[in-house]
């Protein structure tokens, strides 16, 4: 499970993200990453190094509750992998869309295309 202080919970937090974040898409997921702004929010109580995930499976993507909460468990498992390897620069807030097309792939599919549209929005760490 993800650590409580990376999860993005609140209803208004996933709203600033989409308004102000920019979007990177792939073929199973997209992204809006937003660097948080702490003088345009300073009621929010934003922090520099603010690492915060959301995750979104709409009605669109399956109308079933099994499979969208199967689909963001495995996005969950990934962004948490990544984060107990310290594989994510820190300072972003983002919140990771699944698209239909998601619907029917494996664990390691997903992982692949979490991972380049991480390193598309430029969120991951250089490897040294």
């Amino acid at each position: 499970m993800l650590p409580q202080i990376n999860r993005l919970t609140r209803k208004r937090d996933f709203e600033i993200v989409f308004e102000n974040g920019r979007f990177v898409s792939g073929a199973l997921v997209l992204a809006k990453v937003w660097q948080p702004n702490l003088e345009q929010f300073p009621k929010r109580g934003y922090k520099v190094d603010d690492l915060k995930f959301g995750f979104v499976v709409s009605k669109k993507v399956e109308k079933r509750a099994v499979w969208r909460n199967r689909v963001k468990r495995q996005m969950r498992e990934v962004v948490r992998l990544l984060l107990k390897e310290e594989r994510i620069e820190s300072g972003y807030l983002v919140v990771i869309v699944a698209k239909s097309e998601i619907i029917g792939h494996e664990y390691n599919d997903i992982e692949k295309d979490l991972l380049s549209v991480l390193q598309r929005a430029r969120v991951l760490k250089k490897k040294v």
